[in-house]
């Protein structure tokens, strides 16, 4: 019973930080003001969140799985449809869930929160590392590990081929290809939800989906060019 009403009670809170993130944006945050619209001192308070920085870390962590959810069911729920099919829905999930928690979107990828050290013990990079995951299954879905190694790094990229990135094991044309395509998704996104696409930003959703179905193309078009190299490389070996 008591875990229940510990449990209830931080659901509260945190619902109250992020409707004041929404009013006042994350550097105006205030735990005060937090405790006064769920009803209890800020010494009371403390014993769920000691810092701002504490509570913060939290509003981050769950942003990030909120988005992470959201893309993921997106992937799952369009199992067993074509691959342009699925890259469409998951981009579109990314882009409505950023456009419905603007605030929240802002406070992973906007300007840093002046004073905010994130906790060494915060859940936030997990979190942040699971968004990748769908993204990369409809992105590679049905690429052989010998295809993915065959993609190039582009000429002048060719330091990327000594990082190790245990977190998104891709070889390292691969792994530059995929944060491409994720940075040239995720800028329209932010474009569109600062208002950034004038002339076109009352038809943002065509500009992002023309984008994306042009991403998506160009990324049949690498698969195609990838197993070719591999097919030419297994002739030359026999």
């Amino acid at each position: 019973m008591r875990e229940r009403r510990r449990a209830e009670t931080l659901r509260e809170i945190t619902a109250a930080a992020r409707a004041q993130l929404a009013a006042v944006g994350p550097a105006a945050l205030s735990l005060r003001a937090v405790a006064r619209e769920v009803g209890m001192t800020v010494q009371s308070l403390y014993h769920y969140f000691d810092s701002r920085d504490a509570l913060l870390d939290t509003l981050i962590a769950d942003a990030h799985h909120a988005l992470a959810d959201a893309v993921a069911a997106a992937a799952e729920g369009s199992l067993g449809r074509p691959p342009a099919e699925r890259r469409r829905v998951t981009t579109e999930a990314y882009r409505a869930w950023a456009l419905g928690h603007g605030s929240e979107f802002l406070l992973l990828y906007g300007t840093p929160v002046p004073d905010f050290a994130p906790l060494p013990e915060g859940r936030t990079g997990e979190a942040a590392i699971r968004l990748a995951a769908p993204f990369l299954e409809v992105v590679f879905a049905g690429w052989t590990p010998e295809e993915l190694a065959a993609l190039p790094l582009a000429p002048g990229a060719e330091d990327i081929a000594g990082v190790d990135a245990p977190q998104v094991p891709l070889p390292p044309g691969a792994l530059a290809f995929f944060l491409e395509l994720r940075a040239r998704m995720h800028g329209l996104v932010v474009l569109e939800l600062l208002g950034h696409l004038k002339p076109l930003q009352e038809h943002a959703a065509a500009l992002f989906a023309g984008a994306m179905h042009h991403m998506s193309t160009e990324i049949d078009a690498r698969h195609t060019a990838a197993a070719a190299t591999v097919a030419g490389q297994s002739r030359c070996d026999r």
